[in-house]
């Protein structure tokens, strides 16, 4: 009876270890993805509630007006705001926009959760906020939306509304290292709402007030977008201490990369209106049960091949350091290079490069004499050593170290 009982135990004791160890796996297996919002309670109870009830949508215990839906759900948003008293106006990229008969406005912006859930932001505007967000035009064709004024006190628009362009190449980055951030000029890279933007900034302080102008960078559809404007920042500390409280907190609490992602979201040009990113078309086919998607998903997910093909498909980048692109079906790549070759090949033109290292897998850091570093991919091995040592009569000698 006794061994009888032990032999239970046994096997209950291993079958929970078994169960712990499959656990684990899928965790380490799944980790880029389960935490790419960093903790992921939240969306594992949605994930939860989506399997085990009859919910077709769930809101997520994150303190804000985030949901988690089945992938494919955009008509499940649509009857959501339809019951909140809004219509589908139009879909700009991952943004649907909606509008109420009493004037408000809303957008739901989507992202992916892995290849079988989404995760939805909406974003309701009140009749006095939407009336201060105006839709243009620009002469090149490019339409978005802008705030016609900032709901702040004491910061101010210097050269508003903002300016929106739209280029070719891949995303690069360059930052300021932390040791110079008081530079004028300051480039930085930032992750917001799922979106990577290369954020440059210049200082000038003028009659008590400094003015920086912005420009966001972010990859969108194959292309890059471009909002730059300028903003005045006056010198708290002349005003009286109630008003120089209030002008520190308002500068605190301003959150402008939110407001700029909220522009770059609205942005569409016709030779991307209705055309899906390359991360849409690879979502519809890994849903679809038909083999010809299955091979043309094959086809398509060939073309990313690192974290800039990841990035310029449109796929979302993780909250990490370095910065991490995920693909629908689970591929991870790692953020290696903050610019690109060109930008490498101008830099050693221009004698800018103070040394170099090249390590086995063709990355190529130049530490440049201002103190910034370009890290950059080489076509072949070795490449950087040539056209440095080319540039010898010219710029000097450049120390080369390799791995």
């Amino acid at each position: 009876m006794i061994l009888e009982h032990f032999s239970k135990n046994k096997k209950v004791l291993l079958i929970l270890s078994l169960i712990v160890l499959a656990v684990g796996a899928f965790i380490a297996l799944n980790s880029p993805v389960i935490f790419q919002e960093g903790n992921p309670w939240p969306q594992i109870k949605g994930i939860a509630q989506l399997t085990f009830s009859d919910k077709e949508i769930v809101k997520l215990d994150i303190g804000e007006n985030k949901y988690i839906t089945k992938s494919n759900s955009s008509e499940i948003i649509k009857s959501l705001m339809k019951e909140r008293g809004y219509d589908f106006t139009e879909q700009m990229e991952s943004g649907y926009l909606f509008k109420s008969q009493t004037g408000a406005s809303a957008v739901a912006t989507h992202r992916y959760y892995s290849r079988y859930y989404s995760l939805w932001t909406i974003s309701e505007n009140g009749n006095n906020d939407d009336n201060l967000w105006t839709t243009t035009t620009n002469d090149d064709g490019i339409t978005y939306r802008y705030p016609k004024e900032l709901s702040v006190k004491y910061i101010s628009a210097a050269e508003w509304p903002p300016t929106v362009k739209i280029e070719s190449g891949n995303f690069s980055c360059i930052q300021t290292p932390q040791e110079k951030s008081s530079m004028l000029d300051i480039s930085s890279q930032r992750i917001v709402d799922g979106r990577i933007y290369c954020i440059s900034i210049k200082n000038e302080g003028a009659a008590g007030s400094v003015y920086s102008s912005y420009t966001y960078t972010t990859p969108r559809r194959g292309m890059l977008v471009s909002i730059s404007f300028a903003l005045r920042y006056p010198n708290c500390t002349n005003y009286d201490e109630k008003q120089g409280q209030d002008c520190a907190s308002e500068r605190e609490s301003f959150d402008l990369d939110t407001t700029v992602d909220r522009i770059a979201q609205t942005v569409s040009w016709s030779s991307s209106s209705s055309e899906d990113t390359l991360a849409d078309q690879i979502a519809k086919c890994l849903t679809s049960s038909y083999s010809e998607d299955m091979e043309r998903c094959g086809e398509l997910s060939k073309q990313i091949t690192d974290f800039d093909s990841c990035v310029i498909a449109g796929f979302s980048i993780l909250k990490s350091d370095p910065a991490q692109c995920q693909t629908i079906d689970g591929k991870t790549f790692i953020q290696e290079t903050n610019s690109t070759w060109e930008q490498a090949l101008s830099a050693i033109s221009n004698c800018e490069i103070e040394k170099a290292f090249q390590t086995h897998s063709k990355i190529v850091t130049l530490t440049l004499k201002n103190g910034n570093k370009l890290i950059a991919k080489e076509p072949q091995i070795d490449d950087i050593i040539y056209i440095i040592k080319a540039a010898e009569s010219k710029c000097g000698k450049v120390p080369i170290g390799t791995e």
